[in-house]
Order: structure tokens, then sequence, then C-alpha cells
């Protein structure tokens, strides 16, 4: 079983939200719980619905995820470049 692509995302999109406030006890509670969400989706999707394509939702949610990331990465780059103008 692989780990989800979207669960990667997922977690550098956290730590791009918290940004500096975030300590290392959390960045390894975040690891931790996303190896334990990529498991238990692994184990359980295709018991419970064989028909559904894991690989293509998490493909698709991994771009989503990575989208919203780079678009807060953006805006915080154009509002620290615009408050270094401003100074």
């Amino acid at each position: 079983m692989a780990d989800l692509a979207s669960i990667t995302s997922l977690e550098n999109l956290i730590s791009t939200v918290a940004g500096k406030h975030e300590s290392s006890a959390v960045k390894a509670d975040i690891a931790l719980a996303g190896n334990a969400l990529s498991l238990l989706v692994n184990a359980l999707v295709p018991n419970l619905a064989p028909g559904v394509d894991l690989s293509g939702i998490d493909a698709g949610l991994s771009k989503a995820f990575d989208g919203i990331t780079a678009v807060i990465s953006a805006v915080e780059g154009a509002a620290s470049t615009e408050t270094v103008t401003n100074a």
C-alpha cells in the first residue's frame, strides 16, 4: 500500500497555513496523523466501496490541496513584498 499523495499535499497545506507558528512537535503530530489516515483509507475504501477509483480521487485531491497551498504562498509573498515596499 502506497501513501496517498493527497495526504502529503494536505500536510503541506496545513504547514503553510501554520507558517512560523508551527513547532516541531506539531509537525510530528501532523505527519503521524497523515500516516494513520493514509493507512486507514487504503485499508477501508477498497473493502467498503470496491468500485471507487481511489487513485483518481487521490490525484484530484492532491492537485486541489497543492493549488490551495500555491495560492496561500502567493498571497503571503505578495503581502510581504507590499510590506517591504511600503516601509
